[in-house]
């Protein structure tokens, strides 16, 4: 084979190898929901699904409301190779049944297999979304308050409870504390009586350097109260004052060597003598 021959056999194999397509990578959506998904008006819901990949790219994904044809949602994920779980968070729709179609898309054209699905949504009310609802937990946290209220007013709080240690320690410092005062009371006038006394004593003093004539005067005796008796003792010392006077009655009798009635009749006759 010449040179000729092998230059046009190299011509005709690059240019087949120039009409052969070029192998783009594989994309593809692998799984979607296939139940009704509950999402509620306030919080809304997630959409979870699956691409592939045999390489990594940015990945645009829309998510049009069926029934109005509206966009209710534009994002992007960034795909890895390999399987990718892919999440959309979706909200803003009220209470009803809605039918969405997903749309997927590369922007150089990596989907080589599906790229779009639809999925079944229904949008419950939530229960906070209604003004009603706040309006009652207002009125029940207002009457726990007051119920609360009442409750603290009616019972007086209860003294904690202390143990044996602690109580006698409370009423050693209370002990002291009266004692402290008590001193406290005293002082002064202790003070007042032993500034009296100490001048009382000097205006004795001058008053005996002044008048030393004078008497000192007699203290009263105080008499000193008798011992309670009974009805017996009572009697018993009756009788010994009456034998005692009887006594005495007849000494004196005896010391004159005459009765009573010698007695009366002697001065008797005196009297008529002095007359």
């Amino acid at each position: 084979m010449n040179a000729k021959q092998i230059i046009a056999a190299g011509t005709i194999v690059l240019l087949a190898l120039c009409l052969v397509p070029a192998v783009d990578a594989d994309t593809y959506i692998t799984s979607d929901p296939s139940e009704t998904l509950e999402f509620d008006n306030m919080n809304g819901g997630d959409i979870s699904f699956s691409v592939y990949s045999d390489s990594p790219f940015t990945m645009d994904i829309r998510v049009v409301n069926e029934s109005g044809g509206a966009t209710i949602y534009t994002g992007t994920y960034e795909i890895r190779s390999g399987n990718n779980d892919v999440t959309i968070h979706v909200e803003g729709l009220d209470e009803g049944d809605y039918y969405l179609n997903v749309i997927c898309s590369g922007s150089s054209g990596e989907f080589t297999g599906p790229s779009s699905f639809h999925v079944n949504v229904h949008v419950d009310k939530n229960i906070l979304s209604n003004w009603a609802t706040y309006a009652v937990i207002i009125v029940v946290v207002i009457v726990i308050a007051i119920f609360a209220y009442l409750k603290l007013r009616d019972n007086p709080k209860d003294k904690p409870q202390m143990t044996f240690e602690e109580l006698e320690a409370q009423r050693k410092a209370e002990m002291a504390q009266k004692a402290e005062k008590k001193q406290k009371k005293e002082k002064p006038a202790s003070s007042g009586t032993e500034r009296k006394r100490y001048t009382g004593g000097d205006r004795k003093a001058e008053a005996t350097a002044e008048a030393p004539a004078e008497k000192p005067v007699k203290e009263k005796k105080v008499k000193e109260e008798k011992p309670k008796m009974t009805f017996e003792e009572l009697e018993a010392q009756k009788q010994a004052e009456k034998a005692a006077k009887a006594e005495k009655k007849k000494e004196k009798s005896g010391s004159t060597g005459l009765t009573e009635r010698e007695r009366y009749l002697a001065e008797k006759r005196k009297k008529k003598e002095q007359e």
